[in-house]
């Protein structure tokens, strides 16, 4: 059985990029392959997160181009100890490239009433402006209600 507190973290650092917009009284996020809409009366809260993933790529073309070359070199000639060094010196290699050139995005996330939490990824650093905007839609909306 799934840990919930686990499965929201996992679900706060997804990545799906989305676009907003403002119609009437209505928040929508417009997805590639679909849309979610909310009445800004419904939402509760709007928060921003700064996603910072590894870079798979760089992680499985290390093991990968690893292995093909200490295979190769501890195959072809007489020094399997020069091989081993050069498969786990390029692993290792990749490793820190997966982990210093990491994948940077902003998950902007509105929260209904209701408890649903609707998400959508901006490039990095303009997740708190959106934030922002939104709310700013938001109080304009409150003020022209009242």
């Amino acid at each position: 059985m799934a840990n919930p507190q686990m499965t929201a973290a996992v679900e706060a650092r997804v990545k799906k990029y989305g676009q907003w917009s403002v119609k009437e009284e209505k928040l929508r996020i417009i997805y590639d392959d679909s849309e979610e809409s909310v009445l800004f009366e419904d939402t509760s809260s709007i928060s921003y997160l700064k996603v910072e993933n590894i870079n798979p790529l760089y992680m499985f073309g290390g093991i990968l181009l690893g292995c093909i070359l200490g295979i190769v070199s501890m195959t072809s000639g007489d020094d399997v100890g020069l091989g081993m060094i050069l498969m786990v010196g390029i692993m290792i290699l990749g490793f820190i490239l997966a982990y210093t050139n990491k994948i940077k995005y902003d998950n902007v996330a509105i929260e209904t009433r209701g408890g649903k939490i609707i998400r959508f990824s901006v490039d990095t650093g303009k997740g708190k402006d959106i934030m922002e905007k939104i709310e700013e839609e938001k109080r304009k909306w409150e003020t022209s209600k009242k």
